[in-house]
């Protein structure tokens, strides 16, 4: 199933010691073989180890690391799509670990399968409690099970989309710091996207920091409020590890 130029991978990143290296070991430990795909990690000025974790891996040369200039996600982002031939992009966070084994593999399978233009998957929280799983479980219902009433969504963690539809749309809107993701992939037509049948496990470190409260009601301000998409967000990637 893989072959050259079929995928490219963009991690935007900054200051994840705690994090990056878990990301990196799931990706290494893919079922396909991953070792000539470009992983692209857009640094934002990072100042904590996280330039020794990526160092580290590119010194055991079991993936092919490039580090290039980031910022905030969506110019993360756009910048490591800029550097990508592949047919296909997988935009990951910094902060996520693949949940299987063969998460890739059923991604990408599927988008060749049925010739996706978008492809996401499930989201579950890894040191999550109850309120975590409540509200991943419904943002599933709100998004996935349905997306005949809401449209295609995939969340900035995990989104497979294929590199002409990305240029198409002309990438991710770099003056929104929260909401880039939304408008985005909502622009992808219906019967071109699809849910791969996996997922990725995130913290819940923004709901602690930020508040469950607080942060849910920006969610859902995104998913409704377009003039709230495109307000001075960046308080939102202030994190507290």
């Amino acid at each position: 199933m893989m072959y050259s130029g079929l995928l490219s991978v963009v991690i935007p990143c900054k200051n994840e010691e705690k994090q990056l290296k878990q990301t990196l070991t799931a990706i290494e430990k893919q079922s396909l073989d991953l070792k000539d795909c470009p992983i692209y990690i857009a640094d934002a000025g990072s100042t904590d180890g996280t330039m020794y974790i990526i160092a580290d891996f590119q010194k055991r040369n079991s993936l092919n690391i490039r580090v290039i200039e980031g910022g905030y996600p969506p110019a993360g982002r756009n910048n490591g799509a800029r550097h990508c031939h592949s047919e296909y992009i997988l935009f990951m966070d910094a902060d996520i670990e693949l949940g299987e084994d063969t998460s890739i593999e059923k991604a990408i399978g599927l988008a060749l399968e049925k010739d996706l233009e978008l492809v996401s998957t499930y989201i579950k929280c890894k040191d999550g409690n109850a309120y975590d799983r409540f509200f991943w479980e419904r943002m599933h219902a709100f998004t996935y099970r349905y997306p005949y009433i809401v449209g295609p969504y995939s969340a900035g963690m995990f989104i497979l989309i294929k590199r002409a539809k990305f240029n198409e749309l002309g990438g991710f809107n770099e003056l929104m710091v929260l909401g880039d993701d939304w408008e985005l992939t909502r622009m992808i037509p219906r019967k071109k996207f699809g849910v791969a049948d996996t997922f990725i496990w995130i913290t819940n470190r923004r709901f602690q920091s930020q508040g469950y409260l607080n942060t849910i009601s920006k969610y859902f301000r995104v998913a409704f409020s377009k003039d709230f998409r495109h307000k001075d967000n960046r308080n939102y990637m202030h994190v507290d590890f």
